[in-house]
């Protein structure tokens, strides 16, 4: 009885477990075949879930693996189709066409040598497989084995003599091995094969181009164009073509006979909007532009276009205005935070620039262009080492990023570095030798190296380029300046004032070679000539005054000195180099006193004026009288809190005596904001952040400051102070010594020799 007991048991137990197998082989056969459905119907996700069920049942499924590999890259998700197309070469060996996609995307991800263990395994089983070859023949012409892949190619022709791409891929190959006229006749076959098809035309049409043969060229573009003439791509590169070919009527044609082929596809309108931006047709440009934002309002790609176009015609609030509507619906979006990056630099907004840049960076840091303006952002701060790196790094993901190389040769050049100046300038001009800019760079690199015949010969090189450009003519005449050829740098000067006579620096060390020349009445009269030409530019005005002003005291016409250093100050109360002028000329005929007493009159009179303050102040610091000049540096504030030449002097003084550095950093910083461009004021920054430990910023302001005042001692002893903090001795016994070479009396003379001597 027991064992009969035992029998049964054991048949219901083995008859539950072979309907649980049946049951689960129908489960995962119903989840196959729904997915399956849902594939064929479009709904994916849908299908992705019943094929993860089914391997959920069966985890070796492999046809279920195969199906959610498919699926995978149908929703866009390559490493989800490359992960199940694994598990089906895991089960199924044998799956030749699971190996073939994995090779595939070995060979897309540039994993070439895996993928060419994956197609050797498939062509040992299946020596004809034409799509192992075609992956075959694609590593070979990624390694640059051309022969090899040209008979790869060859052998699938042999195979299937109706394979364009194949006839393709040789044209291609037999071209890369120089083999132009091999490679004309397998694009001929290819058009042959399939005369139906325009991909062999565009690569005729293309490889006609390469050959310059323009006339063949044309016909096979047409000829694609008539085998499918609503495709508006190949009317866009007929408009191209005409284009590059200088033809602008019939490259305007082509573009609107894409526009009339497909009125509602917004591609053709941005096309022509850029062709009409390019070739100067603003309006046109911004209607076409227009256009085809009223086919698509919503679209972000045509604002930002709109917004860059706006940007690029100086149309800022425009530009603004669109790239706040964008980043209002997509804060995310990069190229519109790209625009509002430029937009801060372009407002000297330096901060939000550099933060808005580097969170860029954080997320695409292999962005050359957002390296590149995060550089700028960084240079604008005053922070040139980390503007230096970040150029740096967008050089080293693009090395032929052309902006890049010319920020950092300027950046060579501005740190003196004139090597790697002219290193860089030449690495440009390699690529682009007509880059004028880069011309330049190399040409002032040579000069500042003394390498004065090269020099010559570039600046030359810069006229020949642009005849009508007065920058080569300047720069030649200041080369013959600094050789002391002065009638040649009178007779290059004067070229570059015919094309403009309203550049100050040409006018400038015009006046001053007469000067030097003992020209006097003729460096007057240019003077009076230039004036004339800025009637209502005061600033302008006070500048060439100023500039009467050392002509007359040079003569030792005092009186007539100290009435056009006053001229100048009425001009332009903010202009710096008349306070110490006229402080230097009441010195010299120990006249202070009396002007002391004539300037506490004028405020006594009116005691909101803030100049005599800044003028007492300027008499008082020449006597080292400091408690007096600082009141009266502060009182000029007090009445305009934005007066610059007060704030600067205020600035230079509590720094001098080492007194709230912070609060001289202030008033540094309101000067710089209103006379950037001040040596002076260049020079009191400098100071400022040497006393602070920040070296490299001080630098690159001295740096700036002594471009402009060369044979200034005093920025010539802090720049030199400058290099030593940061170990670059050479750079500071040069500067320290023509520091003493400039003025022997220089306040900081004992320190300079016994610093020059440790050297």
């Amino acid at each position: 009885m027991t064992r009969i007991k035992i029998l049964f048991v054991f048949c219901i137990c083995l008859f539950f477990v072979m309907v649980g197998c049946s049951s689960d082989e129908e489960k995962k056969a119903a989840h196959l075949e729904k997915g399956k459905t849902y594939f064929d119907q479009g709904e994916y996700k849908s299908a992705q879930i019943e094929f993860k069920n089914a391997i959920q049942i069966d985890p070796e499924f492999a046809e279920a693996y195969s199906h959610l590999g498919e699926t995978a890259l149908k929703l866009g998700d390559p490493q989800g189709a490359f992960s199940a197309f694994s598990m089906v070469e895991r089960f199924e060996p044998d799956n030749m066409d699971a190996r073939l996609k994995l090779a595939t995307f070995l060979m897309l991800g540039k994993q070439a040598d895996q993928a060419r263990e994956k197609i050797d395994v498939i062509l040992a089983k299946e020596p004809d497989n034409i799509q192992a070859l075609f992956l075959l023949a694609g590593i070979l012409d990624q390694e640059k084995k051309f022969t090899e892949a040209a008979s790869t190619f060859k052998k699938i022709i042999e195979l299937d003599d109706k394979q364009t791409r194949a006839y393709l891929g040789l044209a291609r190959a037999l071209s890369r091995q120089e083999k132009p006229g091999d490679a004309e006749e397998a694009l001929k076959k290819a058009v042959d094969t399939n005369p139906d098809d325009t991909t062999p035309h565009l690569a005729l049409f293309s490889y006609y181009v390469s050959q310059k043969e323009f006339d063949r060229a044309e016909k096979e573009i047409k000829d694609a164009i008539e085998i499918d003439p609503d495709n508006i791509d190949l009317l866009i590169i007929l408009g191209n073509y005409h284009f590059r070919q200088r033809d602008p009527k019939k490259a305007e044609a082509a573009y609107l006979k894409a526009i009339e082929t497909d009125p509602k596809n917004i591609k053709p309108y941005m096309v022509i909007a850029g062709f009409y931006d390019v070739t100067g047709e603003k309006d046109q440009a911004l209607a076409m532009y227009k256009k085809a934002l009223d086919l698509q309002p919503d679209d972000i790609r045509i604002k930002n276009a709109i917004a860059r176009f706006h940007f690029k015609e100086k149309q800022i609030e425009d530009a603004k205005k669109f790239t706040d509507e964008i980043l209002a619906k997509r804060p995310k979006y990069i190229p519109a935070r790209m625009l509002q990056g430029e937009l801060f630099l372009l407002d000297r907004k330096f901060g939000k620039a550099a933060d808005l840049f580097s969170g860029i960076v954080d997320e695409e840091p292999k962005s050359a262009r957002a390296h590149y303006f995060k550089g700028l952002a960084h240079i604008g701060k005053g922070e040139a080492p980390a503007g230096k790196s970040s150029i740096a790094k967008a050089l080293e993901l693009n090395p032929k990023y052309l902006k890049a190389k010319l920020l950092m040769a300027e950046i060579y050049l501005r740190e003196r570095d004139y090597n790697l100046a002219q290193k860089e300038s030449e690495e440009i001009l390699e690529m682009v030798p007509a880059h004028y800019p880069a011309k330049l760079i190399l040409g002032n690199a040579l000069m500042l190296q003394k390498k004065t015949d090269a020099a010559e010969d570039t600046f030359n090189s810069m006229i020949l380029l642009e005849p009508q450009n007065p920058t080569g003519y300047y720069r030649l005449g200041l080369l013959y300046r600094m050789e002391k050829k002065h009638d040649l740098a009178l007779e290059n000067f004067s070229k570059a004032r015919k094309i403009n006579p309203k550049l100050m620096d040409v006018f400038t060390n015009t006046v001053l070679i007469h000067a030097a020349k003992g020209q006097f009445d003729t460096a007057i009269e240019k003077c009076t000539e230039q004036m004339k030409l800025f009637p209502e530019n005061k600033t302008v005005q006070a500048i060439i005054h100023n500039m009467k002003g050392n002509l007359y005291l040079a003569q030792r016409k005092n009186d007539l000195a100290e009435k056009s250093y006053e001229a100048a100050l009425n001009a332009n109360a903010n202009y710096m180099q008349p306070y110490y002028a006229l402080g230097r000329l009441y010195l010299i005929q120990k006249k202070e006193e009396r002007a002391i007493k004539q300037y506490q009159a004028i405020i006594e009179k009116n005691p909101k004026q803030a100049g005599p303050h800044m003028l007492l102040g300027t008499i008082y610091d020449m006597q080292k009288r400091w408690d007096k000049s600082e009141k009266h540096y502060r009182a000029a504030l007090e009445i305009n809190p934005e007066f610059a030449p007060a704030a600067n002097n205020l600035a230079y003084l509590l720094a001098s005596q080492d007194n709230n550095i912070d609060e001289a950093l202030g008033y540094a910083k309101i000067a710089k904001q209103k006379i950037p461009d001040d040596p002076g004021v260049m020079d009191t920054l400098g100071w400022i952040y040497y006393k602070k430990g920040l070296y490299e910023s001080a630098i690159r302001e001295l740096e700036e400051s002594i471009e402009k005042k060369p044979d200034n001692a005093t920025i010539r002893y802090h720049l030199g102070m400058a290099y030593l903090k940061v170990g670059k001795k050479t750079r500071a016994k040069t500067n320290l010594e023509k520091a003493l070479a400039l003025d022997e009396n220089l306040e900081e003379a004992a320190e300079v020799k016994k610093l020059l001597s440790e050297m």
